[in-house]
Formats: C-alpha cells, structure tokens, sequence
C-alpha cells in the first residue's frame, strides 16, 4: 500500500442544504454488522466505547463528540444550536441506560471546520471522553511520516436502515490515503486527512469501506492508537479526484493547544457518586459509634 499525493480544488459540502436522507455508503453493508444500535454481536463496532458519541435531536440532528466530561467537538458549518437536547447511550443496547444533555454554548477553532463547546452537565464517569490528534502535520511529506498514515479508521456517519435521531449510527471503514494542503471548502480553507473509496480489486481497500454522504458531517474519524480510541478528524467534505470519490476531514492535531486550553478552561465540577457520598457517610456513623463505646 502506498499513501498518493494530489490536490483538490473543489468538494461539495457533506451539509450541502438538501433533505438529510443520505446516509453513509459502506461496502456489504448490513445493519446487523454496521448499524451501532441493531443489537448485534456482529457489529463491527464490538469492543468500542462509542458512549460519548451523541447525536442532537433538534437542529437536524448534529453530532456531538466528546473531549471531557463536558467538553464536545463538532463541526462548524454543521454545529448544533444551543439549547439543543443531545442523548448519549452508555452502551450499543438501544433500550439501555442513556443520558440527555443540552448544548450550552459552543465557538470556533481559529478558521477551521472546527466547533467546540460545553453541555449544561458533565456526563458522568459512564460515559466515554476521547483522546485527540496531537501531532502537527501541514504538508502531504509530514503526513506520510505520521503515525496515521494508512491507519485502518472507523468512520460514523447515519444508516443506510434509519433510526432514531438519536440512534441513527452506523459505522464502516477506510484507510487514511493522503493529505491535501489549503482546501476550501463552504467558505473554510484549511488542510484535511483524505480516505479514498476505492473498491475490492484497488490498493487500501478493507472490509466495510465506508464513503459518507449528506448528514454525517461532524461525526468523529477514529484510530485505534496503542488500544486508545482517539479522534484524529472530523467528516468535513466529499469530493472526486481522478474519478475516484473520496471523503475529507478536518483533523484535530494541528488545532490541540487550542483544544487543551479550552477544556482547562471550563473543566466541570466532579461531584462524587451517591454511592461515594453513602459509603463515606457509613464510615462516619461508624466512627462515631466506637467513640461512643470507647467513651461509656
């Protein structure tokens, strides 16, 4: 396999404004084996922590990812809005446990595609928070020397089957081929990741390869980094180059220093467990109880 250099001029966005019915493309797509929420051992996504990936209820739903307990990421030209209501399932049971959260505020990274923002409460220990890309990279030679050259990535984006807004989650697969330098996109210029949709008979091709479509802009691109689930983009655009389709992404490394000060800066509040504060309780009626014998 080898990572392929070229330029790009122009995608369509994957928020074009048309009805969001598209849902991402994967090879040999089933809903037992693609869909997070079929209730399947089959799922491809068995044995990921996908807790702290939610989906907005209003506003079209927009996806929401999270950094901390608090903090997300999402997209900028497909952000929800504040006030937005956004469930989180603990696991991929559809009738299992699950919290609902509300969007408080969120603001753009420097010029990138990039949103970031806070929900109302901290999620608690249950759910997932992610690690992120740290390594800069800003030309195609930096890329293929990074450690996410050729990774196999999990791509999210929505059923081909339709869901629930908030369970509308499928999950395929794609190698990341190549990087493009200042593409603009939607009024956003910036660098992005590319995963080409190549078929089975062409180089970087693996089982559920996944090409996105409308609707899933904002959804994490994931790598498996030393056994850590950690987000390396996030779906910004589609396009096609020497008439292979390809998906791009806005990546989160160049962007860390910004990210870390942000979730520094507005860090919850842990509040302890009930069954914490219980257990704590419990050992100070104790205490109290040989002082009393000891005393009499």
């Amino acid at each position: 396999m080898k990572t392929t250099c070229f330029k790009l001029s122009i995608a369509a966005l994957l928020s074009a404004p048309v009805l969001l019915s598209g849902a991402i493309l994967i090879d040999g797509y089933t809903t037992l084996g693609n869909d997070r929420f079929a209730g399947s051992t089959s799922f491809i996504g068995t044995g990921l922590d996908l807790s702290g990936v939610g989906i907005a209820e209003s506003g079209s739903g927009r996806w929401v990812t999270m950094l901390s307990s608090n903090v997300f990421i999402t997209a900028q030209h497909y952000a929800p809005s504040n006030g937005s209501s956004v469930t989180f399932y603990e696991t991929n049971d559809p009738v299992g446990p699950s919290l609902t959260r509300t969007i408080q505020s969120s603001q753009r990274i420097g010029n990138s595609d990039l949103r970031i923002g806070v929900l109302d409460a901290a999620l608690t220990g249950a759910y997932a928070s992610y690690a992120f890309a740290n390594e800069s990279i800003s030309s195609f030679q930096q890329f293929a020397g990074s450690s996410f050259a050729l990774q196999n990535a999990y791509l999210l984006g929505r059923s081909p089957s339709g869901f629930p807004v908030s369970q509308d989650i499928a999950v395929g697969r794609n190698v990341l081929d190549s990087w493009a330098d200042g593409v603009t996109v939607g009024g956003t210029t910036d660098d992005a990741i590319i995963a080409i949709q190549n078929s089975s008979n062409e180089n970087n091709y693996v089982s559920d390869e996944a090409f996105l479509q409308t609707g899933d802009s904002g959804a994490p691109l994931f790598v498996e980094v030393g056994g850590i689930l950690t987000i390396v983009g996030l779906n910004w655009y589609v396009g096609t180059v020497n008439g292979s389709n390809f998906n791009g992404f806005s990546y989160l490394g160049n962007y860390d220093a910004d990210i870390e000060a942000f979730i520094d800066a507005n860090s919850a509040v842990v509040i302890p467990e009930p069954l914490h504060i219980s257990a704590a309780m419990g050992f100070f009626v104790l205490l109290m109880r040989l002082f009393m014998i000891f005393k009499w």
